[in-house]
């Protein structure tokens, strides 16, 4: 039996005297809802006897008359009226305890503290946050965008349960899975020379000032910008060094110099950009999902789970 705290009428009795185990509660709302010892018994399957003797040991652990007897019926005094109100609290809360417990073992409950990269927000993870509150109404959403270097220090200090980032593989010591991937796009000024072109070579942007993201803030795009033009056979011309990637994008948009970004950054609408497919197979950007091998709380497996990662 759940063992519950009754402290109606007992401030002079020592703690341990205050705790009633669930049975005793439920007597008592029993026999107070029937308000006669007969139907009281007869519904809790037990004799009148035993259950005058439940309430008299009721009554001497709380330290107060519970009930007010004129023959076989009864009446609730002050500290039976309030021993009531609690107890069906007490029952309730009790009564929903094993299941509530479930749910949370089963990640329906509790809270999710979720880091991620800026980019991913113009990616899958709208959607799949969606899909998620709606399967998981209870969980508390805990979300916050970082740069990477600094989510991955978040991650192994514990201040996150799961990440979402770009990347080329698992940072090193964590665990994780790859749950997106997206092709690299070009983003020119409107008035760029190729901005017209249906597809484009980065070759054709070797003389171009180059915008990226810094390398300091642990971002694959300063990684991928280098290997994409590399494979091209140059160098790029990195004049600034941007973020977030609004701010990159708006400066593509002022003419300040071109950029390669993942293309579903396309939702960032600017009218002075033009956004156009990459002829250069494999420069494409991944998201990776990622969590501390020994840390994966029940909501952040289920997020996991719910966005196609199967955790062992």
């Amino acid at each position: 039996m759940l063992g519950v705290q009754c402290i109606v009428g007992c401030r002079s009795m020592p703690p341990e005297a205050w705790m009633l185990e669930t049975r005793e509660i439920r007597r008592f709302v029993v026999l107070a809802e029937e308000c006669h010892f007969g139907r009281a018994a007869a519904r809790l399957g037990m004799g009148q006897p035993q259950l005058s003797r439940a309430l008299q040991r009721l009554e001497r652990t709380v330290g107060a008359r519970l009930v007010a007897r004129s023959s076989r019926e009864v009446a609730l005094t002050e500290a039976g009226r309030s021993l009531l109100e609690d107890g069906r609290r007490l029952l309730a809360i009790a009564e929903a305890a094993p299941l509530a417990a479930r749910r949370a073992a089963l990640g329906e409950r509790g809270t999710l503290a979720l880091g991620f990269s800026g980019s991913c927000a113009y990616a899958f993870l709208p959607a799949a946050l969606e899909g998620f509150r709606r399967a998981r109404p209870e969980v508390e959403l805990s979300l916050k965008e970082m740069a990477a270097a600094r989510l991955v220090e978040a991650l192994r200090e514990g201040r996150f349960d799961i990440c979402l980032m770009r990347g080329a593989q698992v940072p090193r010591g964590l665990a994780g899975a790859l749950v997106f991937e997206e092709p690299m796009v070009a983003a020119l000024p409107r008035s760029h020379r190729l901005a017209g072109q249906p597809r484009i070579a980065p070759r054709q942007l070797a003389a171009d000032p180059f915008l990226a993201f810094p390398a300091r803030d642990g971002t694959d795009f300063h990684r991928q910008l280098t290997e994409i033009c590399a494979a091209a056979g140059f160098a790029p011309r990195i004049t600034q060094e941007v973020s977030p990637m609004h701010a990159l994008i708006g400066l593509v948009g002022a003419g300040v110099g071109v950029a390669i970004v993942p293309a579903s950054v396309r939702k960032l609408r600017f009218d002075g950009v033009a956004y156009r497919p990459l002829a250069q197979a494999g420069a494409r950007s991944q998201v990776w999902a990622v969590w501390r091998p020994d840390r994966l709380p029940a909501p952040a497996r289920a997020f996991a789970e719910h966005i196609g990662v199967a955790v062992a």
